[in-house]
């Protein structure tokens, strides 16, 4: 592996850190303000972080981008899915019983969502992605299904976010749809403010506002606004440059790990047995639906060469 890739391996490994510690920041924020209420501050604060780098970055000409009906018309149709992706989450990571953790990897199901909505314009999916599918859904019901009685029932929060996770995928193929008709940044502004209008406009009339509670959820929300939403998505526009996509879809499944490792650090948050092997067979669904297998084979036989030299 040569510098250069290395580098935008580290940059995206970091991105991935960042993102992971954010379901603890979202959780802590959960403790004081309502999901719409701290998804728009949240994504007040990231608009405007953004807003900055863009003049940074595109001073002579920042204005630019935002005069093309592609960037309107990319800006609502991903800003939609990000308010509903941000809401199902925020609102199922508020339930006491779906920590920072469980959510990670619940959410990190849209990378096996992403190829069976696929199957809605005609593409097919090949025995790699449904193995992958079948994994995640095994291991989503070790992690999330809970036995009560002679019933097996998913907990509330859990549910939400497992809707959100098909959100998140609605997302990420409005972003692939978009990505090469319109500025990254300018389209990253857009959506950021249209899920920071969306979810004030109903924060306004179905949330209290409580001046306490906004100096109790600051920090949180400052975090994933400057970290999470701001400078995590710099490193991956710079990230995904150089780097390779199969590494950087691994790496990017490393967001559901770092989670439960910051919800144990931070939460003292504790996974059981039966939900710790969901997670790794999430895991597993996840990286196997990503990795091609004539890259598993690649990286097989190049270990066996190094074995026998």
């Amino acid at each position: 592996m040569n510098k250069e890739k290395l580098n935008s391996n580290l940059l995206l490994l970091l991105t991935s850190t960042i993102w992971g510690f954010g379901f603890v920041a979202q959780e802590k924020g959960a403790q004081y303000l309502g999901p719409n209420m701290f998804n728009g501050a949240r994504y007040s604060i990231g608009a405007f972080c953004l807003f900055a780098i863009l003049i940074i970055y595109h001073r002579s000409r920042f204005l630019d981008g935002f005069r093309s009906k592609e960037w309107i018309k990319s800006s609502l149709s991903a800003g939609v899915f990000l308010f509903l992706g941000s809401l199902l989450q925020q609102a199922g990571i508020s339930n006491e019983q779906t920590g920072a953790g469980k959510a990670g990897f619940i959410t990190g199901l849209y990378v096996v969502i992403v190829p069976l909505f696929g199957l809605v314009v005609g593409r097919r999916a090949s025995f790699q992605t449904w193995s992958g599918v079948v994994l995640a859904t095994v291991g989503l019901w070790f992690l999330s299904f809970k036995q009560t009685g002679a019933k097996w029932s998913i907990g509330d929060g859990d549910l939400l976010v497992f809707f959100g996770a098909f959100c998140w995928a609605g997302h990420v193929l409005v972003i692939d749809r978009f990505t090469n008709r319109v500025s990254s940044l300018h389209l990253a502004i857009g959506q950021v403010f249209v899920c920071a209008l969306l979810s004030w406009l109903i924060a306004v009339f179905k949330e209290p506002i409580d001046i306490a509670a906004f100096k109790g959820a600051f920090i949180p929300a400052l975090y994933l606004g400057v970290m999470s939403i701001a400078i995590a998505f710099t490193l991956q526009i710079i990230g995904q440059r150089k780097a390779d996509p199969t590494h950087a879809s691994i790496i990017f499944a490393m967001e559901a790990v770092v989670g439960v490792i910051a919800g144990w650090l931070i939460l003292n948050e504790q996974l059981t047995q039966r939900e710790l092997i969901g997670c790794l067979m999430m895991f597993c669904g996840m990286l196997v639906s990503q990795v091609p297998i004539r890259f598993i084979r690649l990286s097989f036989t190049n270990s066996n060469n190094k074995k026998n030299k």
